[in-house]
């Protein structure tokens, strides 16, 4: 509800968009994939999957925070020509939207793994107290340094983020140890966090990412 912040990864549903289902074969993303082309406010989106009813894409860097947006897919012939264009979809850019990626099960576990075992954090491998935590999730806007569209991150210097991000993990304030994007991935962010002392045991236990105000969606970990 609150938009889509630059360089995000998002998915677009629909019907008739990808000529077949494929991922992008290399780093940096293509903009067009199996026939389809996304554009968000005139640029050309880097594309990661599309089939016949979805595109994932990364919004573009640089789409100016505050501002609308059109979204549109265009799909091209086997020759290349363009056959049609979709009616178009409004957009809000916002400057951050904390959103934390969620695992297959059970449906609010959040793709947050321990360290350095790197397991998600369920049930079968709870956390404890003291525990270093790396939480997946998109959508924390602008980095130091910036980042091409379309492009990994970088290894040697990670990206980190310019608007500070919280978390909670049970309701009990987490130290923030690292956030960024993810060393060499597209649009894809990890914050580290210690597991506070404090937090009720249970296997779903809420986290949640705030960011200039901006709470993310609750996930859940297991914490023993």
């Amino acid at each position: 509800a609150g938009g889509l912040s630059p360089c995000s990864i998002v998915s677009v549903f629909g019907s008739n968009l990808a000529s077949a289902a494929g991922g992008a074969p290399s780093f940096p993303l293509p903009t067009t994939l199996n026939s389809i082309k996304l554009t968000m406010g005139g640029e050309d989106t880097p594309l990661f999957y599309s089939n016949a009813t979805q595109v994932n894409a990364q919004v573009p860097c640089d789409l100016p925070p505050n501002s609308q947006a059109q979204v549109v897919a265009r799909a091209f012939s086997s020759s290349g020509t363009v056959e049609t264009d979709s009616v178009p979809a409004a957009i809000t850019v916002a400057a951050v939207q904390p959103g934390i990626f969620l695992a297959a099960a059970p449906a609010t576990q959040g793709v947050i793994l321990n360290n350095p075992a790197l397991q998600i954090v369920d049930a079968t491998h709870p956390a404890t107290a003291g525990d270093v935590l790396t939480i997946y999730c998109t959508g924390l806007g602008a980095t130091n340094p910036t980042v091409a569209t379309g492009a990994p991150s970088p290894g040697g210097t990670p990206a980190t983020v310019t608007n500070t991000v919280t978390a909670t993990i049970g309701g009990v304030n987490a130290n923030v140890q690292f956030a960024g994007l993810t060393p060499a991935l597209v649009g894809l962010y990890q914050v580290n966090v210690a597991v506070p002392a404090g937090v009720t045991p249970g296997s779903s236990v809420p986290v949640i990412l705030t960011q200039n105000g901006v709470a993310s969606p609750m996930v859940t970990i297991a914490v023993h």
